[in-house]
């Protein structure tokens, strides 16, 4: 582009040269042509930078929208895994015999499961609440449950 008007700068005062014979009459041109294209410059640059302004403004609100999409985006992934992530079917289990404490991936379906410590069966209550006191079937002899 530059190139361009560079060509058709240098033709265009050629042709001046070629076409003026009175010397003051070239300087006056030549001084009026420079004139000239100093003010089509600025304006051309006050395009630019409005131009520019406006990009660097779009620029920024875009960098803001992806910002809020990014956190849209880990608030829907967070739901999603809250509805559709397998739950984990893991339990800690406080052994009523001996008080190890274990781990044990389980479900409903189970309705009792061994202890790996003492080799005791624990009996599941699915329907409980863990924190009600119930009868154990306790007959009161043991030192590790609450209700002897």
């Amino acid at each position: 582009m530059l190139e361009h008007l560079k060509k058709e700068m240098n033709s265009f005062l050629n042709d001046v040269n070629q076409n003026i014979k009175d010397q003051n009459d070239l300087i006056y041109i030549k001084e009026r042509t420079s004139k000239l294209l100093d003010v089509m410059m600025e304006e051309v640059e006050k395009l630019v930078d409005y131009k520019e302004e406006k990009l660097n403004a779009i620029v920024k609100k875009q960098r803001e929208e992806e910002i809020k999409l990014q956190e849209l985006r880990e608030k829907i992934d967070t739901i999603y895994e809250d509805i559709y992530e397998e739950e984990d079917d893991s339990f800690s289990i406080s052994c009523p015999y001996c008080n190890h404490e274990f781990d044990a991936e389980i479900d409903e379906e189970f309705h009792e499961i061994r202890c790996p410590e003492c080799g005791n069966l624990i009996e599941l209550d699915w329907n409980g609440n863990p924190d009600d006191e119930q009868d154990s079937g306790c007959g009161g002899n043991c030192s590790n449950c609450g209700g002897c």
